[in-house]
């Protein structure tokens, strides 16, 4: 099954999909390996891999060049963030088409003024409804694979115009035909109620680490009525502070050893990334 049709069949089941968030295609093994359904790219985490903060520094290349490497490494399917679309309505054409040729299952499209912001920050600014319609209907009119997810983002709701901007271009967002829409990101369990219930079975939301949102249980983003979680940065902040801990550690040590000890086994992260399965190969394919 096609990665973009196995992730409609998952979305289709009841209940809340949680997507884990990646930077990368080793990420993406260690999230398929936990049991995870879908994967996340997280444009914060890809622009952090960089050494840049979200804030609209990479081209819209190195997006899908990362974006093709984790689909490539995993079964699981993937879906990306896309930014703005990297430009205009005409931008988002080639936008969508490349991040679909790279293999993942769909994308989302926000409605910031280039160049964006990540959500939790301060300081972003929103181009027209009219404007984003029309980056909309060009990424659904773009695509070649009508299973090929696109879902509109909305960052309205931290914004003058608030939970009531964010309801009525969320509902125009659906209503020009994008398959979902996630909207970053609420202050409140209040406002992530209010979002489920406004968009019932069509709302995304992200859980993530950055002390503006609330992180719930997931039981009850699901009882709210939640379709898609995202988790986007507990895994990449999890490895950024287990290696700033382990470089600090051997330094001040000067010796490994105390890191090598907690850390994962030789032979499993061989496992994980493959090893066995080129020996494989190699016997096989050996003169």
């Amino acid at each position: 099954m096609r990665a973009t049709s196995k992730f409609r069949e998952l979305l289709s089941r009841d209940g809340l999909v949680i997507a884990g968030g990646v930077n990368d295609a080793l990420g993406a093994k260690i999230v398929e390996e936990a049991g995870y359904e879908a994967i996340y790219v997280s444009g914060f985490c890809v622009e952090a891999s960089f050494g840049y903060p979200d804030t609209g520094m990479l081209t819209m290349t190195e997006f899908t060049d990362r974006a093709a490497s984790i689909a490539a490494s995993t079964s699981v399917p993937v879906l990306c963030d896309a930014d703005t679309g990297f430009g205009n309505a005409v931008n988002v054409v080639r936008t969508t088409q490349q991040f679909e040729r790279a293999g993942v299952a769909g994308i989302h499209l926000e409605d910031q003024l280039m160049p964006k912001k990540c959500g939790a920050f301060a300081g972003k600014q929103l181009i027209p409804k009219s404007e984003m319609i029309g980056k909309l209907h060009a990424a659904l009119d773009s695509r070649i694979d009508p299973d090929f997810l696109i879902i509109g983002r909305t960052d309205a709701i931290n914004m003058a115009g608030g939970l009531p901007e964010t309801i009525e271009r969320g509902s125009s967002y659906l209503e020009a035909g994008c398959d979902l829409l996630l909207v970053t990101v609420p202050t409140s369990e209040e406002q992530v109620r209010e979002i489920c219930e406004a968009f019932p079975s069509r709302a995304v939301l992200t859980i993530n680490e950055s002390g503006v949102s609330p992180t719930l249980p997931f039981e009850k983003y699901e009882r709210y009525g939640l379709k898609l979680g995202l988790v986007t940065l507990s895994l990449t902040f999890a490895a950024i502070t287990a290696m700033r801990k382990a470089a600090r550690d051997i330094l001040k040590d000067q010796d490994i050893s105390q890191v090598m000890d907690r850390n994962d086994n030789w032979d499993s992260i061989l496992e994980l990334v493959g090893f066995s399965h080129i020996n494989e190969l190699s016997e096989k394919y050996q003169a």
